[in-house]
């Protein structure tokens, strides 16, 4: 076999060798560019233990977890989490209100420009109520129906009729000025207070008005002392309000006020005529108590004096006004004029004595006490006769 010479091709293999080998040792000489590592940290005991307490999950764990999730919740009874749509916060109330919660009427606001009202709900959740607001909200409620029914008088022509109240028959009436009849209601003894004593009687505890009075209300006291005239139309508007009247009315008499509550009012009454009951009742309450507190000598002077003019007043204004052109009227102001006498016997602090420095007489004297308790007595037993 001949030998091979080298031809071209031999010598282009050759160059194609020499320029590979120029282009690695270039690629030797220049400098390798550095990469950054990240190394983890060492690992301490506390996340040792973290990971051997983390079981590793096998084959297909994860699509698993919801469904062991689900059951461990049903067999522990357990309410299945919400779901992110029914958390989210759409800016409404709930369906049901929390325990407590109470909703106030709807306020009316109107915008600056004097545009149209746009009417506001206030709610408020289980925010509890304080007494001064209850209070305060008794007494706007009870004045509106006041107005109210002093509106409705005024429409029907009764605005300044006088009115009688016959409380043995449950009747309340204003007059025209023909003495007939115009508007009628029924009414009831909510409560009664002293003036001179400040004491407030409910209805169901006066023997006197016992009959002619509202039920007994569950948790209000049937007296209460040292009660000044605000706190005793506080009382009596919670006692009209519990006993679902539908108006509050005051009565004076001569020893005490009388609260009424009144039901609804006609105007084309049954009745047209009305004759008042007789006085006598509370003629005889007004002086056994005027009586019973000059003997207790509890009272001083003054507070005697104040309570005896009182009742001889307020006799000669029933005896002008309830029961004028009546057979009572002689009487009553044959009563009231010599209340009004007895009450002169009482000692008087003067300017002269006060500027003299005498000292006041306070306190009655024993034989003052006695003398005026046989006088009141005396006019016991003269209206005791028609009792």
């Amino acid at each position: 076999m001949a030998a091979k010479t080298p031809g071209k091709g031999t010598s282009r293999t050759k160059k194609k060798a020499a320029k590979a080998r120029k282009a690695t040792a270039a690629a030797k000489a220049q400098p390798k560019a550095k990469v950054a590592r990240v190394t983890k940290p060492a690992p301490t005991k506390k996340t040792a233990r973290a990971k051997a307490a983390v079981p590793k999950a096998k084959g297909n764990a994860k699509a698993k977890a919801p469904a062991k999730a689900k059951a461990e919740r049903a067999r522990k009874g357990r309410a299945p989490a919400p779901k992110r749509s029914e958390t989210r916060d759409t800016g409404r109330p709930p369906a049901t209100r929390p325990q407590g919660a109470h909703v106030i009427p709807a306020t009316v606001v109107r915008r600056a420009d004097g545009a149209d009202k746009i009417p506001v709900m206030e709610l408020h959740w289980g925010d509890p109520i304080s007494p001064q607001a209850r209070v305060e909200g008794l007494i706007h409620r009870w004045v509106r129906r006041g107005d109210a029914l002093l509106r409705k008088l005024a429409d029907n022509g009764c605005g300044d009729y006088e009115y009688r109240a016959d409380l043995r028959d449950g009747r309340f009436v204003w007059l025209g000025p023909d003495g007939r009849v115009s508007a009628e209601s029924s009414a009831q003894v909510l409560c009664s207070w002293s003036r001179s004593t400040g004491v407030v009687a409910m209805g169901w505890a006066d023997p006197l008005m016992k009959g002619a009075s509202i039920a007994r209300i569950d948790g209000m006291a049937a007296e209460r002392d040292n009660v000044d005239e605000e706190t005793a139309w506080q009382i009596a508007m919670e006692a009209a309000e519990a006993s679902g009247a539908e108006y509050l009315y005051r009565v004076p008499t001569p020893h005490a006020w009388y609260f009424l509550a009144l039901g609804k009012i006609t105007f084309d009454p049954d009745r047209t005529s009305f004759t008042p009951s007789t006085p006598v009742g509370t003629v005889l309450k007004s002086l056994v108590e005027t009586r019973q507190a000059i003997e207790s000598r509890a009272e001083p002077a003054d507070v005697l004096r104040h309570r005896i003019e009182g009742v001889g007043s307020a006799l000669l204004q029933e005896a002008s006004y309830t029961y004028r052109d009546s057979d009572w009227v002689s009487r009553l102001e044959r009563t009231g004029r010599h209340l009004m006498s007895l009450a002169t016997r009482l000692p008087r602090p003067t300017f002269t004595s006060v500027a003299a420095g005498q000292p006041a007489q306070e306190w009655l004297d024993r034989e003052v006490i006695v003398e005026l308790a046989q006088a009141i007595a005396l006019l016991e037993d003269e209206w005791g006769a028609f009792a």
